[in-house]
């Protein structure tokens, strides 16, 4: 009998941890010195907390939230894809590399991926669509474009 088990392990953490990724999750640049004040606790222990929030994986790095419409990525489009199976994580990896691409999900469905994509024209997601079906890993795809982004922030909260 074969079993299948997830490499992601889950990671346990408390109050203090919790408090500390919803304190990064806001403003990233906050100050450890200041936010250890706050919470009562010391630099130190936040420092350790953050080191190994990190090194078991669960903060994967520090980013900026940007407004992309303002920088002229003004269209946002959801891809659906139908791969050839044997392909399949070799396509995934493939399309993660996209500099449009900001999202990849593996799905259970009709299709096989699902890709959100940032686009400054029209044209510009009409090329990439272009290219993608010309993969030959690519059986079909389904592409719907956002009208308006009612939400998107890839921040939830911790609870």
């Amino acid at each position: 009998m074969m079993k299948f088990m997830s490499d992601k392990k889950r990671v346990e953490i408390d109050t203090v941890d919790k408090r500390l990724l919803m304190e990064l999750l806001r403003d990233s640049r906050v100050s450890l010195r200041r936010l250890a004040e706050e919470m009562n606790v010391s630099p130190a222990t936040l420092h350790n907390r953050l080191l190994r929030l990190m090194q078991e994986g669960v903060i994967k790095g520090f980013i900026t939230l940007l407004d992309y419409t303002k920088l002229g990525y003004s269209l946002t489009s959801i891809i659906m894809a139908k791969v050839d199976g044997k392909h399949l994580v070799e396509f995934e990896k493939e399309i993660s590399n996209y500099d449009n691409v900001i999202a990849v999900y593996d799905i259970v469905g009709e299709y096989d991926v699902a890709i959100v994509a940032k686009f400054r024209s029209v044209e510009d997601l009409d090329t990439f669509l272009k290219n993608l079906l010309k993969n030959p890993k690519v059986e079909r795809t389904h592409t719907s474009i956002v009208l308006n982004v009612v939400k998107e922030d890839p921040r939830i909260r911790v609870i």
